[in-house]
């Protein structure tokens, strides 16, 4: 007993040291690491100077400008570092993009750029739905809907991504529906269908009040958040503790262990992003990846209903209210993680101190680094893992944003779905005819409770991933498995790799096709192993979908990244997000199919892969009323970066 509490005492300040080292500092130590509290407000007070601002301007996007790529790669502790921040800004309709000048505390540019809109802001939403409620229209026509006690209801018109309205091509319009949280803790589930407003929200104006009658109002039991935390027969505690402390270290933000060396940001748009991932290898620190993170999100909806069939988001460009991750916690990371604090922009650019938006965690893994049974002789060694983990909250949709990096060398970067699915209201209580029994019939959704049809929907998830294998200067190279026939022999077919370089983008634009399989290497054509291969890492998907919307379809248009898995550019500082900076009334083919029309060279230079990583969402009844996490994920890996098994001699305990 007496060691028991010596080792649950050593636990307890191992986690008492890790609120220490993860609490936000004064100052940036590395030009690459977020923003920190008194950097907001440098931005804050520069922007409040310099005599642009007015009561009514909204900051939409404050972010930070990367310093040169070449200037971090150069620069050593103590070397002085640009600090700079991105602002976008809505004002009167307009949408303004301004740079500052942290150390200089000045304002480098304030312009105004046409054809665009910023994002959304939570004040927007806030201040159309009051104004929607107090409209005569909308009184009326939630009194035929049986609706006349507001205090609990919510319109929100939400922005579109794509042309629906002509009013778009002039104003800055939000269509959407309201929501009756009376008797639930949340609207999901809650809404008054049939009913749908168009409002301008620069003038906050309702432009229009579409009413196709009333609908029951679902009223099944949606309080997840009562429900009794049971243990099923035979649960017995599972524990997992470091008494020694974490098995990795952190100085000055750069994260080590097992081989690793990385560091990582908290970014508003797309959560965390992970730089400088290094793997030392002997007496060689070798570049992996430069970069790597989310890029976008688009998940259209597939109801043909002249309220549903707008219903196409862009998750990371569209919505950055209060940062796209938010906090986690002991039911997402276990009792030994440590926790990080972020900093978020409000509407007005003040810093919002957001507590525990990140864990990071050491755990055993599913299964053995490798094994073999010879001759009776069982050798073998287990293996450990360590993860990074955020969690993107979006509306309905929670994604669990994970980056594990393994003792081999790979890096597996994972997506776990689980939210709410988004419903609507029907007249059905239950299904009418037996499923299948009705050749042609098209189902949009999933009946999940009487009057509740959950909508069927794709998920799309771009990641941008500068490797820079060996250094920044990389091909891209396909090994495709090619059939090759056989003459003289017992067998009549086998396969043969043929290798090729990608010379341009549209060379670099790929495809998942099972039955034309091939291998997606990063490689430094100018670096080789004891053997001669070039040193490499693999890009390998896991499950994943396919788009099957035609690219003439206006909503396929803003998310054109989801027509291919694979996309190969350029580095170029300023291609960031896949559907394009500004993604709210988009014309589409923005972001990666403008870039790669190009066609530009990407043989031996600083190159970029996108991976598109998605799955199409047909709703189970077990999706409700809240979903099981789903997940899907892809590995980045070592091929032919080593010249043998880097995990053959790890110790035989995790």
């Amino acid at each position: 007993m007496l060691k028991m509490k010596t080792l649950l005492g050593a636990s307890a300040a191992v986690l008492v040291y890790a609120a220490c080292v993860c609490a936000q500092t004064r100052l940036p130590q590395h030009p690459l690491d977020s923003l920190t509290s008194d950097e907001y407000w440098t931005v804050h007070d520069v922007l409040q100077q310099s005599g642009h601002m007015t009561d009514k301007t909204l900051v939409a996007s404050l972010l930070l400008h990367e310093p040169l790529k070449s200037t971090v790669l150069a620069w050593k502790q103590g070397d002085p570092f640009p600090r700079e921040v991105d602002v976008i800004l809505e004002a009167a309709g307009k949408t303004i993009e301004a740079r500052v000048d942290i150390a200089g505390h000045k304002l480098d540019f304030w312009k105004e750029v046409p054809g665009v809109q910023a994002p959304i802001t939570e004040s927007e939403l806030d201040d159309m739905s009051d104004i929607i409620k107090k409209d005569p229209r909308v009184i009326a026509a939630l009194k035929t809907h049986g609706v006349t006690d507001l205090s609990s209801v919510r319109c929100e018109p939400i922005p579109l991504t794509f042309i629906v309205f002509p009013e778009q091509s002039r104003s800055r319009i939000g269509y959407g529906a309201c929501t009756d949280s009376h008797g639930v803790y949340h609207p999901w589930g809650r809404s008054i269908e049939g009913l749908y407003i168009l409002a301008n929200l620069t003038a906050e104006k309702v432009l229009d009040v579409i009413d196709r009658g009333p609908l029951p109002m679902p009223a099944s039991d949606i309080n997840y958040e009562e429900g009794a935390a049971t243990p099923r027969q035979g649960t017995t505690p599972l524990l997992v503790t470091q008494p020694l402390g974490p098995g990795y270290k952190i100085d000055h933000g750069e994260i080590s262990w097992q081989n690793w060396h990385f560091r990582f940001r908290l970014d508003a748009r797309v959560g965390p992003v992970v730089n400088l991932v290094r793997y030392q290898d002997g007496n060689k620190l070798r570049s992996v990846m430069y970069e790597g993170s989310l890029s976008e999100m688009y998940v259209p909806y597939m109801d043909p209903d002249v309220g549903w069939n707008s219903r196409v988001f862009l998750d990371a460009g569209e919505f950055l209210l209060g940062g796209l991750i938010k906090p986690v916690g002991p039911d997402d990371c276990p009792a030994h993680a440590q926790y990080f604090t972020g900093v978020v922009p409000s509407d007005k650019g003040t810093p919002v101190l957001k507590p525990e938006l990140a864990c990071l965690f050491e755990h055993a893994s599913d299964g053995p680094a490798w094994r073999h049974s010879e001759e009776g002789l069982m050798s073998g060694r287990p293996s450990r893992e360590l993860v990074l983990r955020t969690a993107a909250v979006v509306g309905n949709y929670d994604y669990i944003l994970d980056w594990i990096f393994q003792q081999d060398g790979t890096i597996r970067v994972a997506v776990g779905a689980t939210g709410i699915v988004e419903t609507k209201a029907v007249k059905e209580q239950a299904l009418a005819h037996v499923m299948g029994d009705q050749a042609g019939k098209l189902e949009h959704g999933t009946l999940v409770a009487p009057n509740t049809l959950a909508i069927n929907h794709d998920h799309y998830f771009s990641y941008r991933l500068d490797m820079d294998v060996d250094g920044p200067n990389n091909s891209f190279m396909v090994d495709r498995l090619v059939p090759e026939q056989l003459t003289g022999s017992a067998r009549k077919t086998i396969w043969g790799v043929a290798s090729s370089i990608a010379h341009t983008e549209k060379d670099g634009t790929l495809d998942v096709d099972p039955r034309h399989p091939g291998m997606w290497h990063f490689i430094n054509p100018t670096q080789h192993g004891a053997v001669g291969y070039p040193t490499g890492y693999e890009i390998m998907p896991g499950a994943t979908a396919v788009s099957n919307i035609p690219l003439d379809d206006p909503a396929q248009k803003v998310g054109a990244f989801s027509e291919h898995q694979m996309w190969v550019t350029p580095y170029a500082a300023d291609e960031l997000y896949a559907s394009g900076t500004y993604v709210t009334s988009s014309k589409g083919l923005e972001g990666l199919p403008a870039w790669t029309a190009a066609n530009r060279s990407i043989e031996n230079t600083d190159i970029v892969g996108w991976y598109t990583l998605g799955f199409h969402h047909v709703v189970r009844l077990e999706d409700w009323p809240i979903m099981p996490t789903m997940w899907h994920d892809f590995l980045i890996r070592p091929a032919n970066f080593f010249d043998q098994n880097p995990v053959l001699t790890l110790p035989h305990q995790p």
